[in-house]
C-alpha cells in the first residue's frame, strides 16, 4: 500500500499507509538494542586465572540480568508493535507524534537499564526504570487509543470491542509497571522479579492477524 497522500476535503490529511513510519521505527528500535549491552562492560581483572575471570563475571551479573530483562522487554514491544501496524490503514501526523512519543520513553530505556544494573538494591534505581516501563506502555496506550476510537485508522474488520480489549490491554500494562516500580522502593529484589516476569505477558500479540485484504 502506498504512502500517497488521501485527498478528503473538511478532513485533516491522511496518508495511506505506515510504511515510512514502520522503517523509522524499526531503526530506532534496532539502535535501542544495540545500547543495551554497549552498556555492559567487563571490569579489569584483580589477578590472573580462571579465578579471577569468573569473579569479574560475576560483578556484572546485575547488568547481564538487566540487560536481558530489558532486551526481552523491547523485543516484546517491537513484536507488538509490528502487529499493531499490521492493521493500521492510514496514517497523519497525529499518529506520527503519537508514535514518536513511544519511541522517546523506549530510547531512556538503556539509561534507566544501566542505572538498575548498576544499583540493583537501591529503590529509587528500581524505581525509576519501572516509571520508564509505565510511561512506554502509556504511550503505546495512547497510540492505540487514538488509532482505535479518535482517528479511526484501523481495518474496519477489527471490531470495536477487539479495540476496546487491545487498549485495555496496554492501559493494564502501563499500571502494572508503575505498581512494580514502586514495590520497588520497599523491595527491590521483588520489583525486578516482577520485571523479568511481566513482559512475558505480552509475548503473543492478540489483535486479529490481517484478513485477506489487508496488508500482511
Amino acid at each position: 500500500m502506498s504512502d500517497g497522500p488521501v485527498h478528503q476535503p473538511h478532513s485533516r490529511p491522511l496518508l495511506e499507509g505506515t510504511g515510512r513510519l514502520e522503517a523509522f521505527s524499526d531503526g530506532v528500535f534496532a539502535i535501542v538494542v544495540t545500547l543495551l549491552i554497549i552498556e555492559v562492560h567487563l571490569p579489569a581483572l584483580v589477578g590472573s586465572g580462571n579465578d579471577a575471570m569468573w569473579a569479574a563475571l560475576a560483578s556484572i551479573a546485575p547488568k547481564l540480568i538487566s540487560f536481558t530483562v530489558s532486551f526481552a522487554t523491547i523485543a516484546i514491544y517491537w513484536v507488538n508493535h509490528h502487529h499493531f501496524f499490521s492493521r493500521v490503514t492510514h496514517s497523519d501526523w497525529k499518529l506520527l507524534w503519537a508514535n514518536n512519543f513511544l519511541l522517546f520513553w523506549l530510547t531512556v530505556v538503556p539509561f534507566t537499564t544501566a542505572v538498575v544494573g548498576d544499583h540493583p538494591t537501591e529503590p529509587v534505581a528500581v524505581f525509576i526504570y519501572g516509571v520508564n516501563l509505565s510511561l512506554a506502555a502509556a504511550a503505546f496506550s495512547l497510540m492505540g487509543w487514538y488509532v482505535f476510537f479518535k482517528g479511526d485508522l484501523i481495518s474496519p474488520a477489527v471490531t470495536m470491542d477487539e479495540r476496546r480489549r487491545e487498549w485495555h490491554r496496554a492501559t493494564l500494562g502501563a499500571v502494572i509497571y508503575l505498581a512494580a516500580g514502586i514495590i520497588g522502593l520497599v523491595a527491590p529484589p521483588v520489583a525486578v522479579l516482577l520485571f523479568l516476569v511481566l513482559p512475558f505477558a505480552w509475548v503473543v500479540p492478540t489483535l486479529l492477524a490481517p484478513d485477506a485484504d489487508s496488508n500482511p
